[in-house]
């Protein structure tokens, strides 16, 4: 093996030491070289984005993650604050659903569907539970198609 063909390793090593310095300092380098990733190639660097938050919360998007998704939806952006969305929550007495995961598909289904739907709130909170309630959907369905199907 060469020397530069050591990367793995070496990181493997450093974890497995538990050194908490040198895990500090390889995070930083590690930050300071994805940092670098973003200015030549903007997707591989969400990618890496993505990636990393799901290691550290799992397929759940919070509050900031869906805020910063549903902000660069087309044509509209944000129709409705979260707290606006909770509100509807409420109203139509859906609590067993995830306030955020509600949040960013009824905001979605406004950005996609509204010259279906219309101003018709029944159809966006219709849609919103079939898309959520997806019985044959994978774990995560919400923060996966979020976070892998628009750009």
């Amino acid at each position: 093996m060469e020397f530069k063909d050591c990367f793995a390793e070496c990181i493997e090593r450093i974890i497995h030491n538990g050194d908490i310095q040198q895990m500090e300092e390889l995070s930083q380098m590690l930050i300071e070289s994805v940092e670098l990733i973003e200015s030549y190639d903007k997707e591989f660097y969400e990618d890496i984005t993505y990636r990393l938050y799901e290691m550290a919360y799992g397929k759940t998007l919070n509050k900031e993650l869906a805020e910063s998704i549903v902000h660069k939806m087309k044509p509209s952006g944000e129709r409705w604050s979260i707290e606006e969305t909770r509100h509807f929550q409420n109203q139509n007495g859906l609590n067993n659903v995830s306030d955020v995961d509600f949040y960013i598909v009824l905001n979605s289904a406004y950005n996609d569907f509204r010259d279906v739907f219309g101003d018709e709130m029944t159809n966006y909170i219709n849609y919103v539970l079939d898309f959520i309630q997806d019985e044959d959907a994978k774990d995560g369905k919400v923060f996966l198609y979020y976070t892998t199907i628009p750009r």
